[in-house]
């Protein structure tokens, strides 16, 4: 199918840098001190973009949808992009590909997230591929409704809620592309596939979902409605309890922190996700919280709410000082309600050197949470990398992908993060 399209939307792009090496012996907590404090990414507005961006992953996406993608952005401000949906989470089933070409406008910096650039681009024509008679058949199923209305496409970003697609404002980013000349496995099968040959990801192992340990974020991570943030989480298999540290910040190197959320409860192991292959689901009661807030603005707004019942925590707030909300059933400034339950997704994965990674169920887009079983997550937020110093020096994960600043690594590993427009979806 190819259709000639005449459309504009607005993407809005970051670029930031490889990875850079922690000190082996640090503990977890030192790790994120260590990405807070001293993590440099220099954001050149606009961003130079042009080359070729690949996975290095399968990327999983609300639905579920499985897919991998290989963007190249001309200096003359035009692209041509390619995107492999699947059939399962390992990508080694193609269904159809999508080639997109079109242009884009120069980039400005971005009014809603702070270190973004928002651009205007337009597509001009669409080429659909189907691999094999049943994709085709599927393909057709869905396209026939629309084509009484004209196929449509969506530029903007892959909403947790169907329905919400089309109307969706994002302001997060999708999960990044990698340059093209990276000697990343994966990331050079995807640079050399075409519409008719799409890649097929190299077979892997089942990983044992097991979550007991210590993970940390790898980087900094952007979340829907302009939130940045840094997760901490440890898990007692002989107990089946929880403990996680959520750091606030209010910009997106996470270096100006907000506030922090101190959490711990109970969970339980449910069974294979049937959804999702190679994900476990699990179930999560939050039962104990206490709040910090770090800068004025916060603890103003949490002052607005002391002594008063019920509403968050019992005395006054102070800068940097921790108070329990337990006893308040949380902490309505912040949209926090005790006890609480959450139906979770894991897996887990690696990363190109063999580094475990746990991957937990991606926030709904519209801030609320999994708390029923009919909103279990069908897609993955960024990834943690393990940080206890047993598993440390058994898997040597002593290598973390934190942003750096030396000019090698940003020539050698420079990463695109699109903000959660997506180039090219087709409506199906």
């Amino acid at each position: 199918v190819c259709v000639c399209v005449s459309a504009v939307s607005v993407c809005v792009l970051r670029v930031s840098a490889g990875p850079v090496l922690l000190d082996r012996s640090s503990p977890c907590l030192s790790q994120l001190k260590h990405l807070h404090a001293r993590q440099q990414v220099t954001v050149q507005i606009p961003p130079n973009i042009s080359g070729h961006w690949v996975s290095n992953s399968c990327e999983v996406r609300p639905g579920p949808e499985f897919l991998t993608r290989s963007y190249i952005f001309f200096p003359n401000h035009t692209f041509d992009a390619l995107q492999f949906y699947y059939e399962d989470s390992r990508c080694r089933q193609p269904i159809y590909s999508l080639r997109v070409r079109g242009g884009f406008g120069p980039a400005q910096a971005s009014w809603l997230v702070r270190g973004a650039a928002a651009c205007e681009y337009r597509l001009t024509s669409v080429t659909l591929r189907c691999h094999g008679s049943a994709a085709a058949e599927l393909v057709q199923r869905r396209l026939d409704p629309a084509c009484a209305r004209q196929i449509r496409l969506r530029p903007d970003d892959v909403h947790t809620e169907r329905a919400q697609r089309r109307l969706h404002q994002p302001s997060g980013y999708q999960t990044p592309l990698h340059s093209a000349k990276s000697d990343d496995q994966i990331c050079q099968i995807v640079a050399s596939a075409d519409l008719h040959h799409p890649p097929v990801l190299p077979a892997q192992s089942e990983r044992p979902v097991r979550l007991d340990g210590h993970w940390v974020s790898v980087r900094c991570e952007a979340r829907p409605g302009v939130l940045f943030l840094t997760r901490r989480l440890a898990f007692h298999k002989h107990t089946h309890t929880w403990e996680g540290e959520y750091e606030h910040f209010s910009d997106p190197v996470c270096r100006h922190p907000t506030f922090s959320i101190s959490a711990s409860g109970r969970y339980t192991r449910g069974d294979p996700s049937d959804t999702v292959m190679g994900a476990v689901e699990f179930t999560f009661t939050v039962t104990h919280m206490t709040v910090t807030p770090m800068d004025a603005a916060t603890t103003s707004l949490l002052s607005v709410f002391s002594g008063r019942v019920s509403v968050c925590g019992k005395g006054s707030w102070e800068r940097g000082v921790p108070q329990d909300v337990t006893s308040t059933g949380g902490c309505v400034a912040l949209g926090i309600r005790l006890p609480h339950t959450e139906y979770e997704l894991f897996t887990i994965g690696q990363d190109s050197s063999g580094h475990a990674l746990l991957y937990n169920g991606q926030r709904p887009t519209n801030g609320s949470s999994p708390d029923r079983v009919e909103r279990r997550p069908t897609s993955y937020q960024p990834p943690l990398i393990r940080c206890d110093p047993q598993h440390a020096s058994r898997e040597g994960d002593q290598h973390f992908r934190l942003s750096a600043t030396s000019h090698t690594q940003i020539t050698g590993g420079l990463v695109v993060l699109v903000m959660l427009h997506v180039f090219m979806q087709l409506d199906l």
